[in-house]
């Protein structure tokens, strides 16, 4: 009896195992108060069912600013997608989704060591390939609380980012 449980699990993972993505992106980052500058990032990800992917993401970009800051913001977040046009024979597929998570922040010139991050995101993908796409997408970033200096007030920084990325599925 305990064998057959085990094997009712087998056809899930087996589904599982061929929804597995992995994003690589590159774009740039336009922010208040800071010039604009490169995000780079990458991804891991599961496809839900045919609507809804689920991704851990990590991106890189830099807060410049002439003369004051020079840092970098390293953010982590979990991002839901939906496909609005999720047909298997779509060619071209746009999406909508949302990110939460937590960034961290390095330099010399920032006092902020880490802090909250949300993102909504608007985009188009390409399929390529049966296991390869390209999506071009716009998202909005928010930075919580990053504080400049140790005495210094917080801000709440937006990002407007546009991104191209490569996703694979295996």
């Amino acid at each position: 009896m305990k064998t057959l449980k085990y094997l009712a699990i087998l056809p899930l993972l087996a589904t599982a195992s061929h929804a597995l993505t992995l994003d690589i992106a590159a774009g740039t980052s336009g922010l208040d108060r800071y010039d604009r500058s490169s995000v780079v990032g990458i991804g891991i990800g599961t496809q839900l069912n045919r609507e809804f992917h689920l991704g851990l993401n990590f991106a890189q970009k830099n807060l410049i600013t002439p003369g004051d800051v020079d840092a970098t913001a390293r953010a982590l977040t979990i991002d839901l997608t939906y496909e609005l046009n999720s047909s298997s024979f779509a060619a071209i597929r746009p999406f909508v989704g949302v990110g939460a998570g937590m960034a961290r922040y390095s330099g010399e010139s920032i006092a902020t060591n880490g802090g909250a991050v949300t993102k909504l995101f608007v985009g188009i993908a390409f399929k390529l390939s049966e296991t390869v796409s390209l999506s071009l997408t716009e998202q909005n970033v928010k930075l919580y609380n990053v504080q400049e200096l140790v005495a210094g007030p917080k801000y709440n920084i937006t990002s407007w980012e546009t991104v191209a990325a490569l996703r694979f599925k295996f």
